[in-house]
C-alpha cells in the first residue's frame, strides 16, 4: 500500500523535474556563454560591455580562419552575431516559452559552435563538450511535454 501512495505523491513529477533541471541547465551554459563574449578581464580588473565583444571575438574569427577551411567573411559574420544569438536564446530555454521551438534554436546554436570548432584542427571539444550538450538538448526535448515548471506550463494551466 506505500508503494502506491508514494508513486501518487511525487512520481508524476519526475518527468517535469527532469525537464526543468535539463533546460535550466541549456539555458544557463548558453545565457554564461555568450555573456562570457562580452567580458574582458579577470578578478577585480573584469568588465563587461559592448566595447570588450570585438576584443575578444575578432581573434577567434582569425584563429578560425587562419586555421580551418572556412573563409575569413564566414568567421568574422559568426564572431559578429554569436554572444547576442547565445544571451537570448539562453534565456528563451531557461524559462520555457515555446519550450520546443526554444530547445530547437538551443540545439541549432550548439550545433554551429560544434561546426566551428571541427573546423579547428584540434576538435578535441566537438565530442566532449557540444556532443554533450547536443545530448542534454535532446533530452530537454524529449521530456519536453512535461513543462509544469516553464511559462509555457503556467500558462497552459490558466487556460485549462
Amino acid at each position: 500500500m506505500s508503494d502506491s501512495s508514494s508513486s501518487k505523491c511525487c512520481g508524476s513529477l519526475s518527468y517535469d523535474f527532469a525537464h526543468l533541471l535539463l533546460r535550466l541547465w541549456v539555458g544557463m551554459r548558453l545565457f554564461m556563454a555568450g555573456l562570457d563574449k562580452f567580458r574582458w578581464g579577470n578578478g577585480p580588473t573584469v568588465s563587461f560591455g559592448l566595447d570588450n565583444y570585438s576584443k575578444k571575438t575578432g581573434p577567434l574569427a582569425k584563429l578560425m580562419s587562419d586555421n580551418s577551411f572556412m573563409p575569413q567573411w564566414a568567421c568574422d559574420a559568426f564572431a559578429a552575431t554569436i554572444g547576442y544569438i547565445l544571451v537570448p536564446v539562453g534565456i528563451w530555454v531557461a524559462i520555457g516559452i515555446c519550450t520546443e521551438f526554444g530547445l530547437l534554436a538551443a540545439g541549432l546554436v550548439f550545433l554551429s559552435l560544434g561546426l566551428g570548432l571541427a573546423a579547428l584542427p584540434d576538435d578535441t571539444e566537438v565530442v566532449s563538450n557540444i556532443g554533450l550538450s547536443i545530448l542534454i538538448v535532446a533530452a530537454a526535448l524529449v521530456t519536453s511535454k512535461a513543462k509544469t515548471f516553464s511559462i509555457d506550463g503556467i500558462l497552459g494551466r490558466k487556460k485549462a
